[in-house]
C-alpha cells in the first residue's frame, strides 16, 4: 500500500508514490466527506480526476457542476472517463418519494447507464453497512453471503444499487465493485455518536483508509470484465470484526491501517 498525504491526529504527512498506470477517474459526490479526500489522494497518485457535484470541487480543475437527476449533466461527466467512483447520493434515511428517489434511484440509473454507454472499464458503486443492519451486528463478522437485511428506505436504495451493479456487470460486461461503506464520521458531532455506539469503533472507516480503499478500487486488476463483487469497507475493528474484511483484502488488496479514532482529517479528541 502507498503512503498518504492527509492531515490526521498527529499531523504527520508523507509523499504519495505515483502510480505507473494512471487512469481517468470520475468521482461523483466529489465535495463530500469521502469524495473530497479521495479526489485529493487519486490526484496525488497521478490519476486524472474529474469531479461531479452541485458546487465546484476544491482542488480540481476538471469538474462538472450538476445534479444526478440531470441525465445530460451525468453523461457530460462520464464521457471520456475510464473509472467511475459513484459517491453521490442522499446519505441518510428520509422520505422515499420526496427525498431519496431522485438521487439514489434515478441518479444511480443515470450513472450506470452512462457508464454502459461510454464503455467505462470499472464502476465503483456506494452501498452501506446499513444494508445488513437487520442481522443485528452480532459479536462476529457478518459475511457477504448472508445477504442484505435492510431496516430503512435509505438502505433499500443501496440494495437496489448492488442489484443494479450486478446486472450491469452480467448484462453489459462492466467491472463492478459494490462497496458497503462503514461508519465514516463526517464531523466531530458524528464522531461523538460513533464513539458512544455499541458497534461504532468496530465499524469505523477513517478518511485515510477511505483513500487507501478507493486507490485499490481504481488500481486493482480484479474484478475482471463482466464481474461484480460486493465488499465491506472499514478500518481495523477496535474490538470485534463486525463485517468481514477478507473479500476486500483478497479481491482488491485493501489493507486498512487505522483503528478508531486514527486517520480522521479533522481534529478530534475522544
Amino acid at each position: 500500500m502507498t503512503p498518504l498525504t492527509i492531515r490526521n491526529l498527529d499531523r504527520e504527512t508523507t509523499m504519495v508514490e505515483k502510480t505507473t498506470a494512471p487512469k481517468r477517474v470520475l468521482v461523483t459526490g466529489s465535495t463530500g466527506a469521502i469524495g473530497q479526500p479521495v479526489c485529493e489522494h487519486l490526484l496525488a497518485r497521478g490519476h486524472v480526476v474529474r469531479g461531479f457535484a452541485r458546487r465546484p470541487t476544491p482542488g480540481l480543475d476538471d469538474y462538472v457542476m450538476g445534479d444526478l437527476s440531470d441525465r445530460a449533466k451525468v453523461r457530460q461527466a462520464v464521457e471520456g472517463m475510464e473509472v467511475v467512483i459513484h459517491l453521490g447520493a442522499y446519505p441518510n434515511d428520509a422520505d422515499f418519494i420526496d427525498v431519496l428517489l431522485e438521487p439514489n434511484v434515478r441518479g444511480l440509473y443515470h450513472i450506470c447507464d452512462a457508464a454502459r454507454e461510454f464503455g467505462i472499464e470499472r464502476l465503483v458503486l456506494s452501498s452501506t453497512m446499513q444494508t445488513v443492519s437487520g442481522h443485528g451486528f452480532p459479536d462476529r463478522a457478518i459475511r457477504i453471503d448472508e445477504g442484505p437485511a435492510p431496516v430503512n428506505h435509505y438502505a433499500l436504495t443501496k440494495v437496489w444499487s448492488e442489484a443494479m451493479g450486478d446486472m450491469y456487470a452480467r448484462v453489459y460486461g462492466l467491472s463492478v465493485i459494490n462497496v458497503r461503506i462503514g461508519w465514516l464520521p463526517r464531523n466531530p458531532g458524528e464522531a461523538d455518536r460513533l464513539k458512544a455506539a455499541r458497534i461504532g469503533p468496530d465499524t469505523f472507516f477513517s478518511h485515510a483508509d477511505a483513500q487507501r480503499f478507493y486507490e485499490r478500487c481504481v488500481e486493482s486488476p480484479a474484478p475482471g470484465k463482466g464481474e461484480a463483487v460486493t465488499v465491506f469497507a472499514t478500518s481495523i475493528p477496535k474490538y470485534i470484526e463486525r463485517m468481514e474484511l477478507e473479500p476486500a483484502r483478497r479481491i482488491l488488496g485493501y489493507e486498512p491501517q487505522d483503528v478508531w479514532p486514527q486517520g480522521l482529517n479533522y481534529d478530534y479528541q475522544p
